[in-house]
């Protein structure tokens, strides 16, 4: 009972309506409780005043506003607004005196009887007032996208409070019959020993209980829950005696009698009346009854205010109020979370946006347009499986309303018939953004109105709520992005990142850093891998890199020609412009939107940055997109040594180094998602650093005037390269686990077995015969690995490893035929006969697979020196003869081809000195008596018709005259293929 002693002189003033000002002052957190089913909030008194119009004919003037599913009912007094006739404000004045003499005995009784019963404390309790005060008039909203962001203050306007407007000492929920009911009252209650709950009633000896008055006290007793009424009895404020009446008992008490159903029929159809008449949220309604009438009228004050010419001073005092309850409304419900609250919300702002004077209160109005972005497109998002934004369209529903009349009018009669039933308001419910597009550019649309109002603010408030905003903003942008397929997917990714880097940079306005939550982690992280994804493909669908990603210019130009071929297309121009003043310089979206990158390296190491970044924000996120920048970083150095012969040593030499280092993190990262094939393919990459390195010492130790034995260093680096090629292939663990790739690595295998064994043959030291066999054996040992690889590959079907195999086993048949005619070392007949049959099989296999891979060259050259091999080294040569004869004659189809050989001049000379070796050899082992052996059908190569020379002596004179009477200007090649074809016939 503080509110009894606010002032020295203990007087309750008279209420009096002040424009833009609620008399019923309900804190948000009430009302929301009262929004799950339909209720009246009201006072005390002004409920009372209706229920007691059968019994009364003083006139009825309140407000009626639609909260949600609740209605305000709120003193309407007709003296302090202007838009009311004079002459009913005078008739308002005749009763003052006597309320006024009324109120004063009340608070003298009540004063003294506390103070005399120790009731009161003088410890200032207008403090807990003002603070009571204070709490109703601020309040916090969450504007969350999933984030802990900062609660976000919104400073609603406060109004003076005249003397009589106080919070009210308690809120009563009132369950009258089927009746909900959330009623402010002040009423005192007294109670002690036996009467634990009691009411009071002054009331003038002179002035008998009457009907009103009996009604009056009932429904205090009613709506307080207090089962006794105290009756005090005076004259000229002298206390003469009192009565105690039961509350059951005051409708039958003597010349008060009433009927309770009469009472509950008329509440019941009073708000079946409003309920059904006052239907659209954040209107005004004016219930009144004129005295002595018995018609009830409701009119709607929002339309007709619209309607009429009033000036700015005369516009409907509600206005301002019923805007911030409403939003204070809806401001609990979105903090709630609730999403069956959504129309609700819409709703509320909705109505209460026009309601606010458009050159106010830009906080509210700001915060209205974010919350109701938030209500058509939720700034929560799910994330899939494959790290894309999901964003789910949940209908929205707006109550649409059909011919509601202005003024609607009921008659006494009809409040107090019980069968009575109103007039059916014709309404429906929309859905108006069941559709994800639609509601991202509603969304958009309601954002950019936002940041129009604060644009411009550095205050901490506006601030907060920028931040919010190009929050949602990059979230619809980036999701956007996800959805399109074509270039404007690119523009859409950058938006995003542009708005995202203006959320950053907002974070340290003022040299305030403010907090970000998981939310932002997340989204920046998805955002840059989305952005990263786009150049990459850039790259590598693209043989010539452009030297602009995304230019400026050709962004707006995008937009502004989007924005005008479809009405339903995101405005980005307008954020853009928004957000990109406020960019720092080194941010990523300024970084792609201005610079002019030279190579693609450049790109590359952009997106490693923002991979980094986005790995750093979630260690879950472009893990292998990491792995895959590095390789191609990599791989780009690697490129560069190939490009120029004119390099320096040094520049190579740190060209390998960060091709060395990046395919080390590339491995790190992919370790990271057990990403076992990739893995497989860096070590291959770093066997052929290794390789090229090991091939590069030995040029520029060398110079350009030729290579000599194999270095210390360059045999390291093969090694080396041998060891991170079995690495990968151990990686697989079997051919099975990735097929292509395991014959790929293998492949790069073989080849550094192969080029080590080549330089080691081809460039043995002059060292000593031990030397030399050691050697041997390091040559046919990485020879044979080299060979078990590649036979492998050709098994599988790999035809370019036809060639190699055929130059593998040329290496060993020369390596074999070398040993055999070594003059250093003599061999056993058993060792020379194994080393003639391994050459023989080895050149016969190098010819095989030469023809198969149409090498025709390579072919003429390895039957050449398979031809030198029976001549000179076969164990029989009675049969190797006409098989050498038979072998050389089979190359005749091949030379007719090789005509524009460069080294056509020294092959034939080769063949002349061949031919006339073998039919000399032939003559003589004939004047021997030695009989020549009948070669056997099918040579290796060649042809299958056997051909034997009857006369060797007749073949070599022919033979021998053709090539003396050689001309130097003649073809010699026609010349030799002329001769093979004599042999022949």
């Amino acid at each position: 009972v503080g509110w009894m002693i606010m002032s020295t002189n203990p007087v309750i003033g008279t209420y009096q309506l002040r424009p833009k000002c609620l008399q019923s002052r309900w804190h948000p957190n009430t009302i929301l409780t009262c929004l799950k089913q339909p209720m009246l909030l009201q006072t005390r008194g002004t409920l009372k005043k209706l229920l007691k119009i059968e019994h009364s004919d003083s006139e009825i003037s309140m407000a009626v506003h639609r909260i949600g599913r609740s209605l305000l009912v709120d003193e309407f007094p007709l003296t302090s607004n202007s838009f009311v006739n004079s002459k009913s404000k005078k008739n308002k004045k005749r009763n003052r005196t006597a309320m006024n003499s009324h109120s004063n005995l009340v608070s003298k009784f009540l004063y003294h009887t506390m103070l005399k019963n120790n009731y009161l404390t003088f410890s200032n309790p207008s403090n807990d007032l003002v603070l009571r005060k204070r709490s109703a008039s601020q309040s916090d909203i969450i504007v969350g996208m999933g984030d802990p962001l900062s609660r976000l203050e919104i400073d609603l306007p406060t109004t003076s409070t005249a003397p009589g407007e106080t919070l009210y000492n308690r809120t009563v929920f009132w369950n009258f019959k089927d009746i909900a009911m959330l009623l402010g009252n002040n009423m005192p209650i007294f109670g002690g020993g036996e009467y634990p709950a009691i009411s009071l009633k002054l009331r003038d000896m002179r002035e008998p209980i009457n009907i009103l008055t009996g009604i009056d006290c009932w429904l205090d007793n009613l709506i307080c829950n207090v089962p006794e009424l105290a009756m005090c009895w005076h004259l000229d404020g002298f206390v003469q005696s009192y009565d105690l009446y039961k509350t059951e008992d005051i409708p039958d008490l003597t010349d008060s009698k009433f009927s309770p159903n009469v009472i509950q029929n008329l509440a019941s159809n009073i708000l079946k009346f409003l309920q059904a008449n006052a239907v659209k949220e954040g209107n005004t309604y004016w219930l009144y009854k004129a005295k002595g009438d018995d018609i009830v009228k409701l009119y709607d004050l929002s339309s007709i205010c619209k309607g009429s010419n009033m000036n700015a001073n005369e516009t409907n005092p509600f206005s301002v109020p019923v805007a911030m309850l409403c939003f204070k409304v809806a401001q609990k419900l979105y903090e709630e979370g609730n999403s069956a609250n959504r129309s609700t919300i819409y709703t509320l702002l909705k109505n209460c946006l026009p309601l606010i004077p458009p050159t106010a209160y830009r906080q509210m109005r700001a915060t209205c347009h974010f919350i109701i972005s938030d209500m058509f497109l939720s700034s929560t998002f799910d994330v899939s499986k494959d790290n894309k934004v999901v964003l789910k369209a949940a209908p929205l529903y707006e109550c649409r309303f059909n011919n509601v009349p202005d003024v609607c009018v009921c008659t006494k009669d009809c409040l107090l018939d019980s069968e009575w039933e109103p007039e059916e308001v014709h309404y429906c419910w929309f859905d108006i953004a069941s559709d994800l597009k639609k509601q991202k550019k509603v969304a958009l649309d309601h954002i950019i109105s936002a940041l129009d109002l604060i644009e411009d603010s550095m205050q901490a408030w506006a601030v907060k709520l920028q931040k919010l905003l190009v929050f949602k903003v990059s979230l619809i942008f980036l999701h956007e992005a996800e959805i399109t397929k074509d270039k404007t997917s690119l523009i859409n990714a950058v938006l995003s990142l542009v708005c995202l880097d203006a959320y950053n940079a907002l974070l340290y306005i003022n040299d305030t850093l403010y907090e970000h939550g998981y939310g932002y982690s997340i989204l920046r992280s998805l955002l840059l891998c989305n952005v990263s994804d786009h150049i990459l493909n850039d790259i590598m669908q693209t043989s010539s890199h452009s030297n602009m990603i995304c230019s400026r210019e050709n962004v707006i130009d995008l937009m502004s020609t989007k924005s005008s071929s479809s009405s339903n297309y995101l405005d980005h121009k307008k954020i853009y412009e928004w957000c990109f003043k406020i960019l720092p310089d080194l941010c990523f979206s300024k970084r792609i939107i201005q610079s002019n990158f030279e190579t693609k390296e450049e790109k590359l190491l952009l997106c490693l940055d923002m991979y980094l970044e986005a790995h750093r924000y979630n260690d879950n996120i472009a893990v292998k997109k990491l792995g895959f920048v590095y390789n191609e970083l990599g791989s780009y150095n690697l490129n560069l040594i190939h490009l120029p012969d004119s390099l320096e040593e040094e520049v190579v030499k740190k060209l390998l180094k960060q091709s060395f280092e990046h395919y080390q993190s590339a491995i790190s990262y992919f370790r990271k998602c057990h990403d076992t094939h990739n893995i497989a393919l860096i070590y291959s990459n770093l066997g052929k650093v290794m390789r090229i390195s090991g091939q590069l010492q030995a040029k520029f130790h060398y110079g350009p005037e030729g290579r000599s034995e194999l270095l210390f260093e360059e045999r390291k680096f093969y090694e080396e390269a041998i060891s991170y090629y079995n690495q990968g292939l151990d990686t697989l663990r079997k051919p099975s686990a990735q097929k292509d790739i395991w014959w790929t690595i293998s492949s790069e295998l073989s080849g550094v077995y192969f080029s080590i064994a080549a330089i080691m043959q081809d460039y043995t030291p002059a060292t000593n015969l031990t030397q030399r066999s050691d050697i041997a054996r390091e040559v046919t040992n990485y020879l044979h690995k080299a060979l078990r690889i590649s036979e492998g590959l050709v098994r599988e079907g790999f035809s370019n490893a036809s060639v190699r195999t055929g130059g593998i086993h040329h290496k060993l048949a020369s390596l074999y035929h070398n040993q055999l005619r070594d003059p250093e070392k003599p061999l056993p007949a058993k060792r020379s006969k194994r080393l003639f049959e391994q050459a023989t099989t080895h050149y016969t296999n190098a010819i095989s697979y030469f023809k198969e891979a149409g090498l025709e060259v390579s072919y003429v050259q390895v039957t050449m020196e398979y031809v030198g091999l029976l001549q000179y080294l076969s164990p029989t040569p009675l049969s190797s003869l006409p098989l050498c004869i038979m072998t050389i004659v089979s190359l005749t189809p091949y030379l007719h081809r090789m005509r524009h050989i460069k080294n056509s001049v020294k092959m034939c000379n080769i063949l002349e000195t061949q031919i006339l070796s073998l039919l000399k050899t032939m003559v003589l082992l004939s004047k021997q008596g030695k009989t020549l052996e009948k070669p056997k059908s099918g040579i290796v190569g060649g042809e299958k018709d056997v051909i034997q020379i009857a006369d060797p002596k007749v073949a070599y004179t022919l033979a021998l005259r053709g090539f003396q009477n050689y001309d130097a200007e003649k073809d010699k090649l026609s010349l030799v293929i002329k001769i093979l074809e004599s042999l022949k016939t």
